[in-house]
């Protein structure tokens, strides 16, 4: 069950978007020295898998942020501009909505970008240890004799 469905009072959109923004936050200080935060092929691979999945759903969250925000009717929306500058709270949805489109199209090209990434990661496996004796070569010589 997921935290927002769980029993109890739901988290706002904000809090919900914060808590993704503070645990992103939170995976960039524990890799910030990646040799020890990633000890092998593996664990890059589910990380970069895992971003793969939060680049997926952000264009859809953007969109629906935009939709909001459209549907407040502007007369309930003030302005609060510097001096001088003249605009409208119709505009300024209107701007925000394709600022928001642009960024959606954005991280669909990032989406991709680590797609491939992901893919390409899993094909790597780490490295066993490899003995400078193979204790093999004592038999072999044994029957070479």
């Amino acid at each position: 069950m997921t935290p927002d469905r769980a029993p109890g009072q739901a988290r706002s959109p904000y809090e919900i978007a914060n808590a993704v923004g503070e645990e992103i936050r939170i995976l960039n200080h524990r890799t910030a020295d990646g040799s020890c935060a990633y000890p092998d092929p593996t664990s890059v691979h589910d990380v970069i898998t895992a971003l793969h999945a939060i680049l997926f759903h952000l264009p859809q969250a953007l969109g629906q942020a935009a939709a909001g925000l459209a549907a407040i009717p502007p007369d309930r929306i003030r302005v609060a501009l510097p001096d001088g500058e003249r605009d409208t709270a119709a505009a300024r949805q209107a701007r925000v909505t394709e600022e928001l489109a642009r960024a959606a199209e954005t991280l669909e090209l990032a989406r991709a970008h680590v797609a491939s990434a992901s893919a390409f990661t899993s094909g790597l496996d780490r490295l066993l240890a490899v003995e400078e004796e193979d204790p093999l070569d004592g038999l072999v010589s044994v029957y070479q004799d």
